[in-house]
């Protein structure tokens, strides 16, 4: 073997099945992957992929192989998390978030993922759970930040924070400046998170256990939108609280106590899959994780 890149290209394409997949992940181009991987069975004197029905699929030999590629690239990630200069970690990396944090954490760690690794380049993506959940898997993303674990063999998964829901509503509502009962707010839709969302189903069940039924809970996967519809009075919202912070603080919002309801907390979770990008995934998270603590 002439070097380690054969055998990232070679883990990349068992990965996701297919030079194309493994060529738009790596940037590069499907006939270099080829050279590769026609060296790398050169080195070794065996064929290490074959084709079914479209998929590249791995020979007996070829998964023989990939346990031991996959340690030897885990090695190397581990070695420059430990020793490298962080000036030398580079690479594109994949990062993908909730909208509520790009309100809070990431002009932050922009600026420290800057500051202590030059030369990395960060590819963001912003959505909801269930899709940053999807792609992680699917290896468009390398590192995600969503609403609870990613449930996967080659998941690592840690907790990042806890963000306070609240209920808004516009500051000339029609509603006594007293603790409310949800009985009250029945004349008006809440808009809240996308219902595909994990924590739109625990909002729902804390709603629910109010014993009140009736309410007309409007789902959004934009934050942005959701602040937009209660500003022009369209309705209330349960949204983070620190996304409606300078609206409160302008009296162009007031914040609601509903005295029969105990909303969720937003948790948090940073995840990646170990990989052969596990050491860039795993320094981002350490960065992110460093940040939070003080969100």
């Amino acid at each position: 073997m002439r070097d380690l890149k054969s055998l990232e290209t070679f883990v990349w394409i068992a990965r996701l099945g297919g030079f194309r997949a493994a060529a738009q992940r790596l940037n590069t181009t499907q006939p270099a992957l080829s050279a590769r991987i026609r060296q790398l069975e050169q080195d070794l004197g065996v064929t290490l992929f074959e084709h079914r029905l479209r998929r590249t699929a791995l020979t007996p030999e070829g998964v023989a192989a990939l346990r031991y590629a996959e340690s030897m690239l885990e090695l190397r990630g581990e070695m420059l998390q430990a020793v490298a200069a962080p000036a030398t970690m580079d690479g594109v990396l994949r990062l993908g978030l909730a909208e509520t944090l790009v309100h809070t954490l990431l002009p932050q760690l922009m600026e420290s993922i800057h500051r202590r690794y030059p030369a990395l380049v960060l590819d963001i993506v912003v959505d909801i759970t269930p899709n940053l959940r999807d792609q992680l898997l699917d290896g468009a993303l390398d590192v995600v930040m969503l609403v609870g674990p990613v449930e996967d063999p080659r998941a690592v998964n840690a907790a990042l924070c806890q963000v306070e829901l609240g209920w808004v509503a516009r500051a000339d509502i029609d509603l006594p400046q007293r603790p409310l009962r949800m009985a009250e707010l029945l004349p008006w839709p809440v808009v809240s998170f996308s219902h595909s969302s994990p924590l739109s189903a625990e909002i729902r069940r804390a709603l629910e256990a109010s014993g009140t039924p009736g309410l007309r809970l409007w789902g959004s996967t934009s934050l942005t939108a959701m602040t937009r519809l209660v500003l022009d009075g369209v309705g209330l919202s349960i949204l983070p609280l620190l996304m409606a912070q300078q609206d409160l603080s302008a009296g162009r919002l007031r914040q609601l106590e509903v005295a029969d309801v105990t909303l969720p907390r937003n948790a948090f979770h940073l995840s990646y899959l170990r990989s052969p990008k596990s050491h860039l995934a795993a320094a981002v998270a350490g960065e992110a994780r460093r940040l939070a603590e003080h969100l």
